[in-house]
């Protein structure tokens, strides 16, 4: 146990017993009556305050929490999509045809990967339905 608990313990006892002792050598019963009534309240009200006191309710303070985004409504589809041909920029010395001609140097496209369809997943929301 604590030491300030069993303090507490201690102080509240002895003031109980303290109270106790004198209404016993009172007298009769109806003699001092309210006085006992307003001895116990007092004792109530201090036992009430002491207690209070030492068990403060610790109440944490609020924290602001980001709210979490809202999911939007619709759903995964699956739709088929061209993805065009890749080109690569190369350079074409100059050379002669097939009739003998002489043809200049110049850039020219050649395709690295031809063109091809995928199938991509796609959110669709359910307004657009």
């Amino acid at each position: 146990m604590n030491t300030k608990r069993i303090w507490i313990i201690l102080t509240v006892s002895l003031i109980c017993f303290f109270l106790v002792i004198p209404s016993s050598w009172a007298g009769a019963e109806q003699r001092h009556r309210w006085e006992g009534v307003a001895i116990g309240i007092g004792a109530a009200l201090l036992g009430h305050a002491l207690y209070n006191q030492y068990y403060t309710h610790y109440v944490p303070s609020p924290v602001y929490q980001k709210p979490k985004p809202r999911q939007p409504r619709g759903h995964w589809e699956y739709k088929k999509v061209w993805v065009p041909p890749t080109y690569s920029k190369v350079w074409n010395p100059g050379h002669y045809d097939k009739r003998g001609r002489w043809v200049p140097g110049r850039w020219i496209k050649v395709q690295e990967e031809p063109g091809h369809w995928v199938n991509e997943k796609i959110w669709v929301t359910s307004r657009h339905r």
